[in-house]
């Protein structure tokens, strides 16, 4: 089992996603507590966008500072028995897929691959903490489409690869 999963074919910038880090990640969200998309998922994006830009400028103006808001002891204790997503559009959007790209090929250790449209591979989400804890069996992450993981259906598991394709081969 790899712990990381890498980008590439038709795409600008090959990545490698590294999950372990994630459970860092502001974009993240619990997955126990998921309702499915809505517009407050994309004003919470827009926040956190908005935020990030207001502390760059303060960082220019004022120099680097370190983070005064702590955290309370329960919400880090949450961190630590939590099962958490993260959406998978953003990365998509940083590996730049070229124009004519229109499927996505997850790899799979030890299984057939699985094609998808690009369109939803955009919409899906990654679990990458069950527990608190990583996932290593059949992991690093589970790849789960929302209407999927409301219906509490087996995600597609073992992915090593994100093949960026042109047509469904």
């Amino acid at each position: 089992m790899s712990d990381v999963i890498v980008f590439k074919g038709a795409i600008s910038f090959p990545i490698t996603l590294d999950p372990t880090v994630w459970v860092f990640d502001e974009r993240k969200f619990d997955l126990k507590t998921y309702a499915g998309e809505d517009d407050s998922s994309l004003a919470t994006q827009a926040k956190y966008l908005a935020g990030t830009g207001t502390q760059w400028d303060k960082e220019l103006r004022e120099g680097a500072t370190l983070p005064s808001e702590r955290k309370s002891l329960a919400e880090e204790r949450k961190v630590l028995e939590g099962e958490y997503g993260i959406r998978l559009d953003p990365f998509i959007t940083n590996a730049e897929p070229l124009p004519e790209v229109t499927h996505v090929r997850l790899h799979r250790e030890d299984q057939e691959a699985v094609v998808l449209p690009l369109a939803e591979a955009r919409r899906a989400i990654l679990q990458f903490s069950k527990d608190g804890r990583p996932i290593k069996e059949d992991g690093p992450v589970y790849f789960y489409l929302p209407e999927v993981l409301l219906a509490k259906e087996e995600p597609i598991k073992g992915i090593t690869a994100f093949e960026f394709i042109t047509e469904q081969a």
